[in-house]
């Protein structure tokens, strides 16, 4: 969970954001194409475990893994299948 500040009249309000995993792959390269096309898209994201495989490599569950705001995921999701179709 991350914290997203939304503007109001007087201050700053933090709300928790959930994120959501579209994505995993053992290879952070694997990732990284559909990384930029999202952010170029305007969805951030996120790669959950980026630096942990790259230490731990040796442990095969470990993952990385895509993440996008649960706000995002139907958009990201659809630039995502537009992508692997290509």
């Amino acid at each position: 969970m991350i914290m997203s500040s939304f503007a109001h009249p007087r201050k700053k309000i933090l709300t928790p954001m959930s994120l959501v995993t579209i994505k995993s792959s053992h290879y952070e390269s694997d990732l990284s194409v559909l990384k930029a096309k999202l952010e170029s898209e305007g969805i951030p994201c996120f790669l959950k475990n980026q630096f942990t495989t790259q230490v731990m490599n040796h442990l095969a569950p470990l993952a990385v893994e895509l993440q996008v705001s649960e706000l995002d995921v139907e958009k990201a999701v659809e630039i995502m299948n537009d992508f692997d179709a290509k």
